[in-house]
């Protein structure tokens, strides 16, 4: 557990109780998260396994030494995005920088799950009308292939995600400073007998 370069009382203050007191008496993991593109000791994963429910929350490091919470606040990453300075080389690049914009800014009670094919969707026993959704997401499968290309000076990236009980098809265009400039999804099926433990 590396917590050299981030000051836990800030991390405790920022996330309050119960997991503020898990994080001072270290019983909470406060690791840093490597972000393409950025500095490895900017974004940080707080968990905290020792309650009945783990929890887990992701915090960011500005440069003057705030800490603010970033899961379920996606205006608090831009701003540590400008703060902190990004560069993305490459598609390849930008397309992990996405799927690690989506974990860490996701609702801690959200579940995002990037898939490259439907065979990674894992099915639990449905209601009738779950099992319906199933039938029909199967029997015409959508594209769910990722995309990311050079496009301007930044780049264009797809990909399919599993939110909670719905899989949705998510784009953005993504500056080569890490800003999100757009960004839209569709619903491509709801209602799915999907896993729902977080």
């Amino acid at each position: 557990m590396s917590t050299d370069q981030i000051d836990r009382a800030a991390v405790a203050m920022v996330l309050g109780e119960p997991l503020g007191d898990a994080v001072i008496d270290g019983q909470a993991e406060l690791d840093p998260v490597h972000v393409p593109g950025m500095e490895s000791t900017v974004v940080w994963r707080v968990r905290d396994e020792s309650a009945d429910h783990p929890w887990q929350v992701y915090v960011g490091r500005w440069p003057n030494g705030d800490v603010r919470v970033l899961t379920d606040d996606q205006d608090a990453w831009a701003d540590l995005v400008a703060a902190t300075g990004v560069h993305l080389a490459d598609a390849g690049q930008a397309l992990a920088y996405v799927e690690s914009y989506l974990e860490v800014t996701r609702g801690a009670m959200v579940i995002v799950l990037p898939i490259r094919s439907l065979d990674e969707l894992r099915w639990r026993p449905g209601s009738p009308d779950e099992e319906e959704a199933k039938t029909h997401l199967l029997a015409a499968p959508p594209d769910v292939e990722r995309v990311a290309e050079a496009k301007g000076k930044g780049f264009h990236v797809a990909l399919t995600l599993v939110v909670d009980q719905r899989l949705q098809r998510n784009e953005f265009e993504i500056a080569a400073d890490g800003q999100v400039l757009k960004s839209s999804f569709e619903v491509l099926a709801e209602r799915l007998p999907l896993p729902i433990a977080r």
